[in-house]
């Protein structure tokens, strides 16, 4: 089998630099699809490999993966999107500059092939389940189902908004 690599699963907002995910963002007005397409070739370009990006359905979240070869598990979305991508050193040095504490819970990290599949299931549009194979060593990594998230988080409130708060001026 060939030498296994690096892949983070994370938001693509803590990847890219400001300049890049603002350029990205002019597409948020045409479609989801477009911006999606948008910041999955700024991750390629970046990378040089494939990178798959989509909106998570839900906005902020937490998630975990679930598998072999896992390196870190947890991840987030701040801007309500997650992308799987090659962790090539120029990320890698990117997080230790500007997020040193990312791989503790904001970025989930594996080891997989150059063959790898990943599909984003939308089936529930209040939430997005990642999923992925890997073609050469057969592994299978998934995200939780929203059903999971909120048996491990029985306290979440996702009624919850800043407007609820009361403002002490």
């Amino acid at each position: 089998m060939d030498t296994l690599v690096k892949y983070v699963i994370t938001d693509p907002c803590y990847i890219l630099d400001n300049k890049t995910w603002d350029e990205c963002c002019k597409f948020l007005d045409d479609s989801p699809k477009a911006f999606n397409e948008a910041v999955s070739k700024a991750l390629t370009d970046l990378t040089g490999f494939p990178a798959y990006v989509c909106d998570t359905g839900f906005g902020d979240w937490n998630n975990k993966i679930y598998g072999s070869y896992i390196i870190y598990k947890e991840f987030c979305a701040d801007s309500g999107m997650v992308c799987v991508c090659r962790l090539t050193s120029e990320i890698e040095n990117h997080f230790a500059k500007e997020y040193s504490d990312i791989y503790s819970r904001s970025a989930a990290v594996f080891e997989g092939s150059d063959d790898i599949n990943v599909d984003f299931n939308i089936s529930d549009p209040s939430w997005m389940i990642v999923k992925i194979h890997d073609n050469q060593t057969g592994n299978f990594i998934e995200t939780m189902s929203a059903d999971d998230f909120y048996a491990e988080n029985e306290d979440f409130d996702d009624d919850y908004s800043y407007d609820d708060e009361e403002e002490d001026y």
